[in-house]
């Protein structure tokens, strides 16, 4: 036997000599795979358990196929947005009966809520101003009016001449000179004295002015919440022209050209309005997220 095969059979009963109680325990422990447990992974299992497939929640929640693909293989770059991102989890997640919040709070990290890219309302919600046309009634505008009529006739009669003016024309009238006698009674005729109106006219000069500058009224696109809820608007070119989440009352209007691509979170709390076309939201809403395109 050769020094090579006795090395090898030395080995081979080294081997066999030992047993499964003489390996220690960390050597024979297989570490099981963990499952991820990120949103998206946790969304595509619940889907999963319940034997639905991703045209299933395409039909309930209205967004597109591609768009639950995405987030389910945690893929937020390719969703329009991280307030569209936390719309798509909240909704998905209420579709499946699971509790949003702690995806949500899984989501932070990676998705940061963004601060609002415009101008709040300044007045956020409160009440608009009427304007000096508004505030005046419209009984003060009609005596203004008269008053004007009254004014230009006393001028009128204040530039007649003195020579061929009212009184020769009362005195024809009358058929005869200045007095006419009654019985022994001298009745004179006496012309009425026509006292210019005063000057209600300088008032109602700002009012006509207030009118004519009056501003038109906005002919885009306006957004009113009537309770808090979340909003994405793009405009033609693909530019976020609105997006955040807004407290009841504010009112925004929206620059941008059309047409719009509207995603709204709790639909049910905001109305919309094109010009002074008032935009129906509930033919395009599906578990309280709305999804159209506005003209």
């Amino acid at each position: 036997m050769t020094e090579t095969q006795a090395t090898e059979s030395l080995d081979t009963e080294a081997v066999e000599g030992v047993s499964a109680d003489d390996v220690p325990a960390e050597v024979t422990e297989v570490v099981a795979p963990t499952e991820s447990e990120t949103p998206g992974a946790v969304l595509r299992r619940a889907r999963e358990a319940r034997g639905q497939s991703i045209p299933d929640v395409v039909q309930v929640i209205r967004f597109s196929a591609r768009q639950i693909e995405a987030l389910e293989r945690d893929d937020y770059a390719s969703l329009p947005g991280s307030t569209a991102v936390r719309g798509l989890v909240r909704n998905y997640a209420k579709f499946l009966k699971l509790d949003a919040a702690p995806l949500l709070v899984q989501l932070e990290p990676a998705v940061p809520v963004p601060e609002a890219d415009v101008r709040p309302p300044t007045n956020m919600g409160e009440a608009e101003q009427p304007t000096l046309v508004e505030r005046v009634p419209p009984r003060f505008i009609v005596a203004g009016g008269v008053a004007l009529l009254l004014a230009l006739g006393g001028y009128w009669l204040a530039t007649l001449p003195a020579d061929g003016g009212l009184s020769s024309f009362l005195r024809g009238m009358s058929g005869g000179p200045a007095a006419v006698r009654s019985g022994s009674v001298a009745v004179p005729v006496v012309a009425p004295v026509v006292q210019p109106a005063p000057a209600v006219v300088a008032e109602s000069a700002p009012v006509a002015e207030n009118a004519a500058s009056a501003p038109p009224p906005f002919a885009g696109l306006r957004v009113e919440f009537d309770d808090h809820s979340w909003i994405e608007i793009r405009d033609a070119t693909q530019k976020v022209v609105f997006v955040g989440e807004y407290p009841a009352g504010t009112r925004q209007n929206v620059e941008g050209k059309a047409p719009f691509q509207v995603w709204v979170g709790r639909a049910s709390g905001v109305r919309m309005f094109m010009g002074e076309r008032s935009i129906d939201l509930k033919p395009h809403t599906r578990e309280e997220v709305a999804r159209f395109t506005v003209e």
